[in-house]
Parts: structure tokens; C-alpha cells; sequence
């Protein structure tokens, strides 16, 4: 436990999305859903003792890069629109 408050406190609120960084940044969230899926599916097949913990902890990863590509769409489109 103690180790993921050193990890969120490392984080912070992660990287600051601006014009030039916005696509690389939705491109990186997507990439590391793709891998986290992959380690879901990895835990379903070899498990182990910490199997559901595992697959809890990938999942809401997962939805929080989810959250963090939506918000990311959301910057493009209010901000990076054309004329």
C-alpha cells in the first residue's frame, strides 16, 4: 500500500495536455490500455493467487485511461478546432 502512495505522489495529476502534446498523449493512454488488456487477459489464463486483485486493479486503470482519452477529445475539440 505504502508503495502506491509513493507511485500517486511521484504522478501528481500526470502530464499537462496542451495543442502540441494532445494526439501523442491519446496515442501513449491507448497503447497502455492495449497492454493492460492484454495483462487481463493474461491474468484470466494464468491467474494465480492475486488473480481478481490483479484484474480489479488493471480494469480501473483502464477506465481511468479511458476517462483521461475522453477528456483529452474533448480538449481537441474545443481547442484545436479548425475555421
Amino acid at each position: 500500500m505504502a508503495n502506491i502512495k509513493k507511485i500517486k505522489k511521484i504522478m501528481g495529476k500526470g502530464t499537462k495536455i496542451t495543442k502540441g502534446n494532445v494526439h501523442d498523449a491519446i496515442k501513449d493512454d491507448k497503447d497502455h490500455i492495449k497492454y493492460l488488456k492484454e495483462d487481463v487477459d493474461k491474468d484470466q489464463k494464468y491467474g494465480g493467487k492475486h488473480k481478481d486483485i490483479n484484474q480489479t486493479a488493471d480494469e480501473k486503470h483502464i477506465s481511468k485511461l479511458a476517462g483521461d482519452i475522453k477528456h483529452d477529445d474533448t480538449f481537441i475539440s474545443k481547442h484545436m478546432h479548425k475555421f
